[in-house]
This record gives C-alpha cells, structure tokens and sequence, in this order.
C-alpha cells in the first residue's frame, strides 16, 4: 500500500507539468486529498523542497534493488555506472512530463547551491553503489565529472523521442567511456552548454514561475 507522501508525490508529480513546480501546486494537490497544510507540513517540511529529495530517495532505494537483482559483480567498472544510469532513467520514466518545470525549479538563482548538493549526492551514489571505495582527489574528480554527464543526460533524455530510450542509453554509454578514457573536462562542459542551450531556448517561452 503507498504511503501518504507516496500517493502526494505521485498527484504532484502529474499537475506539475501544468502548474509548475511550486508550494501553491503542492498545497492544492494535499487540498484534492484532504490533507491539511499541518499534516502536509510534517509530511514534508520544506513542501516543495522535500517532495523532490522524496523522490530521489525513491529512485535510489529502486535502482539499488533492480542492480542488486542481478549477478553485477563481473561488469567493468564502466559498465556498472552505465547500467545504474540506465536504471536511474528507467526508474524516472514518469518524471518526464514534469522534468521542464523541475529543472527550472532547481536553476533559480536561489536553488543552485541545493541543485549543486542534490547533484553531487546523486553521483556519489551511483560511484558507491558501483563499488567504489576512493577516497582521495580521485573521490572528488570522478563524482564531478559524472555529475556533468548526469546532468547533460537528464537534458538529452528530456528531448529524446526514440523508441525505448535507445538513444539516451548510447549517450549514457559514450559519456561515461569518455570519463574513463579521458576526454577532456572541456569537451564535457561543451557538451552541457549546448544541451543547457537548447533546453533554455526551448522553454524559455513557457511559464516562468
């Protein structure tokens, strides 16, 4: 049976593409449920905030039963980041709709450091559950190089029309080779300005709030 957060998150999830990604949308989603704003407050304390890190939580505790379904141990380091992608995406397949207003959301001026937190936490846990165990620079530099891939992934995956994602799934696959062969940082933030580009002039028409 789903949880009260479950079942708010899931109603909020689906008016966000409508309404945006906001406290007022979060407080008519508890109103069409009976839920008062002091039930909604211990529900979630930060509203809006904490329905995101929800379902983070969500995904991760998902995406780590789905890995460990499965005999994980002998893939390449490579291709275990790879497939915890791919899961990550599968498992958010319902978020796609609300995507737009969620970035959004996390680029105002006033959430970039949480957005910069969130994204730093999300790709240390796919390098830990992928076994790492580096605690040096190395523990710094592989968790930001990834975090620009997942966040160029997140854009392109927001775009991609292609059948079963297959398209998203080979640009998870050659970013992450170019982490592990080398490529340049540059050439990385290249890649993500012109995805950020093309998310920004796409939806710069749209509501602002």
């Amino acid at each position: 049976m789903k949880s009260k957060q479950e079942k708010l998150a899931n109603l909020f999830i689906n008016e966000v593409p409508k309404f945006g990604w906001s406290r007022e949308t979060l407080l008519q989603c508890a109103k069409k449920q009976r839920i008062s704003t002091s039930v909604l407050a211990k529900l979630f304390p930060s509203f809006e905030y904490d329905v995101l890190k929800f379902i983070i939580a969500q995904n991760n505790i998902q995406v780590e039963k789905n890995y460990n379904s499965f005999n994980n141990s002998r893939l390449k380091t490579r291709d275990k980041i790879k497939t915890i992608m791919e899961l990550k995406f599968e498992n958010n397949s319902h978020l796609k709709k609300a995507l737009p207003e969620m970035l959004k959301f996390l680029l105002r001026p006033g959430n970039i450091l949480m957005s910069i937190k969130m994204l730093h936490e999300n790709s240390d846990f796919i390098w830990s559950l992928s076994g790492d165990k580096s605690n040096d620079f190395s523990y710094y530099s592989k968790r930001g190089l990834l975090s620009m891939i997942y966040l160029a992934t997140l854009i392109y995956w927001l775009n991609d029309k292609s059948e079963k994602d297959i398209a998203t799934k080979n640009f998870i696959s050659k970013s992450v080779d170019g982490i592990v062969d080398g490529v340049s940082r540059l050439k990385q933030l290249s890649i993500l300005k012109n995805l950020a580009e093309n998310f920004m002039s796409r939806y710069a028409s749209k509501r602002t709030s």
